[in-house]
C-alpha cells in the first residue's frame, strides 16, 4: 500500500489516470443513481395503479360486512387484501366507528407508523429495514347498494398502505446489474487508458523527474532525455524550457543575493517601524491625551502591581484622591478652553511636586488620583498639603483678568494586606468629599472620618 502511494505521489500519468478514472466513475455513479431513481419512479407508479385496481375486486366485499356488521368476513377480506405482496396494511373508518378496523402497518391520526395484528389488535413493529416506515397510502369510500335504496349510501372509507421498502425490493435486481455493468466497464476503461498513458508519458516523464531530482540545487545545470520521438512533442519542449530556465536562474542568481540583502535591510526597518508604533499605541492607550498623565485604565494597571509590591514587601502605601473645586462653574463661566488650561497647569503643577516613582492619573473630568509608594498617612498629607498651596497659587488669564482655582483633597493609608485597589479608592473618595462638604480647598485624611456617618458626595 505504501508503495502505491508513493508511486501515485511521483507519478504525473498515474495522477491523470486516477483522475480521469475518478471523473468516469462520479458519471457512471450518477447515471446508475439517475437510472435508479427513474426505476423507483416508474416502479412506485406501478404499485399505485395496481393498488388502485382492488377497490373493483374488494369493495363490494367489504361494503358488504359493514352494512351488515359482519366482522368475520370483514377481517377475512382485509386480511386476503393485507396478504398482497404490494400491501402492508389496510384500514377501515366507518362513518359509525362501529366497524372500524386495521391490519398490518398504518397510519395514525399524528401520521405515526402503527402495527396490527390479524384482529385488529395493536402488536409490535413488525416491517425492518430500508423504506419499511415510509409508507404511501390509497384511500376509496365505499358505499352500500341495495335495491331497497335509490341512491348510494355511504358506509365509511377504506385506506389501502404500501412503502418503500417494497418498492426498492422489486428494482433492488435491475440495480444490482446496472452497478456490475458500471463496474466492470469503468475498471476496462482504466486498464486500457492506464496501458497507453504508462508507456507514452509515464515513463518519459519519470525519466526527467528522476533527472530533475538529481540537479544540485545551489548549482544546477541543463539535462537531456534519450526520446525517441520527434523533436516537436511536448516533453522535448518541455526540457529546453526547463534549461532556459536553469541558464536564467544561474544568470540572476547573483541579483537575487543582493536583492535579499536589501530585503532583509527594508525587513529590519520596518519592524523597527513597527516597534515604535507598539509603543506609541500603547502610550496612547494608557495615557490621558489632554494632561500626558495616567488615565483610569493605567492607574488600576500600575496601581494593582505597587499594591501588591507593598504588601509583599510589609511596605506602607498611601493613595490621594483630587477635585478640582468649582470646575463646572469655571468651564461655564469662562468656557471648556480655560477649563482645559486649568487641568493642563493642575496636572503640570502634580508632576512637578511629586516624584518620578508615584503614579498620577486623571480618572475622568477634574477627578485625579495619586498613589505614594513607601510613605504613610503623615507624609501623605503633608504631601497634600503641598500640593493644595501649590495649585492655589495658580493663575491663568483670560481677557485680561487672572484666574485661581482650589482643589479638595482625600488621603487613606493601605495597610499591608488590609486592602485592594477598589477599597482604596472608595476610602479616599470618601476623605475627599468630606473635604468638599466641609468648604472645599481642604485635605481630609480618612482616618480621621472612618467612624462617622456616610457623607452624601457633592458637586
Amino acid at each position: 500500500m505504501r508503495a502505491l502511494l508513493k508511486r501515485y505521489r511521483q507519478s504525473i500519468a498515474l495522477h491523470l489516470l486516477l483522475i480521469i478514472f475518478g471523473l468516469y466513475f462520479l458519471v457512471a455513479v450518477l447515471v446508475t443513481v439517475v437510472q435508479l431513481y427513474k426505476e423507483y419512479e416508474n416502479t412506485k407508479k406501478e404499485f399505485y395503479d395496481e393498488i388502485q385496481t382492488l377497490p373493483a375486486t374488494f369493495g363490494k366485499g367489504i361494503s358488504d360486512s359493514v352494512w351488515t356488521y359482519n366482522q368475520e368476513l370483514l377481517q377475512s377480506i382485509l386480511q386476503g387484501m393485507y396478504n398482497l405482496p404490494i400491501v402492508v396494511g389496510v384500514k377501515i373508518n366507518s362513518l359509525d366507528h362501529k366497524m372500524d378496523i386495521q391490519v398490518g402497518a398504518v397510519f395514525n391520526q399524528q401520521n405515526q407508523v402503527e402495527y396490527y395484528d390479524s384482529k385488529g389488535l395493536a402488536t409490535e413493529q413488525k416491517l425492518t429495514g430500508l423504506g419499511a416506515n415510509a409508507l404511501f397510502a390509497h384511500e376509496f369510500p365505499i358505499y352500500y347498494q341495495g335495491p331497497a335504496f335509490s341512491q348510494d349510501i355511504p358506509l365509511g372509507t377504506v385506506t389501502l398502505y404500501s412503502n418503500d421498502q417494497l418498492v426498492f425490493e422489486r428494482v433492488k435486481y435491475g440495480f444490482i446489474l446496472i452497478l456490475i455493468n458500471s463496474v466492470i466497464k469503468t475498471f476496462v476503461l482504466w486498464f486500457i487508458i492506464y496501458f497507453f498513458i504508462n508507456k507514452h508519458l509515464g515513463k518519459p516523464l519519470k525519466e526527467f523527474t528522476l533527472k530533475i531530482s538529481q540537479q544540485n540545487s545551489k548549482f544546477p545545470q541543463a539535462i537531456d532525455l534519450a526520446i525517441n520521438w520527434t523533436d516537436k512533442n511536448e516533453l522535448l519542449i518541455l526540457k529546453d524550457s526547463y534549461n532556459q530556465m536553469i541558464e536564467r536562474v544561474n544568470k540572476h542568481q547573483h541579483e537575487l543575493l543582493e536583492l535579499n540583502q536589501v530585503l532583509d535591510e527594508k525587513v529590519k526597518a520596518r519592524t523597527r517601524d513597527l516597534e515604535l508604533a507598539k509603543e506609541s499605541a500603547e502610550l496612547l492607550a494608557y495615557s490621558d491625551p489632554l494632561t500626558q498623565l495616567s488615565n483610569r485604565r493605567a492607574f488600576f494597571d500600575y496601581g494593582e502591581q505597587l499594591l501588591e509590591q507593598a504588601y509583599r514587601q510589609q511596605n506602607s502605601l498611601s493613595l490621594i484622591m483630587v477635585d478640582i473645586d468649582n470646575f463646572k462653574n469655571l468651564n461655564d463661566t469662562y468656557g471648556h478652553a480655560l477649563g482645559d488650561q486649568a487641568l493642563v497647569a493642575f496636572a503640570t503643577t502634580l508632576k512637578n511636586n511629586l516624584r518620578s516613582t508615584d503614579i498620577i492619573a486623571r480618572l475622568g473630568g477634574e477627578e485625579f488620583a495619586i498613589m505614594l509608594s513607601n510613605l504613610g498617612e503623615d507624609n501623605a498629607i503633608n504631601i497634600a498639603e503641598t500640593l493644595r498651596l501649590k495649585v492655589s497659587q495658580i493663575e491663568l488669564e483670560h481677557e485680561q483678568l487672572s484666574i485661581q482655582f482650589t482643589a479638595s483633597f482625600g488621603v487613606v493609608e493601605s495597610l499591608p494586606g488590609s486592602s485592594n485597589i477598589d477599597s482604596l479608592l472608595a476610602q479616599a473618595d470618601t476623605a475627599l468629599y468630606f473635604s468638599k462638604q466641609h468648604g472645599r480647598n481642604k485635605v481630609t485624611a480618612y482616618s480621621t472620618i472612618a467612624n462617622t456617618t456616610t457623607i452624601n458626595s457633592v458637586n
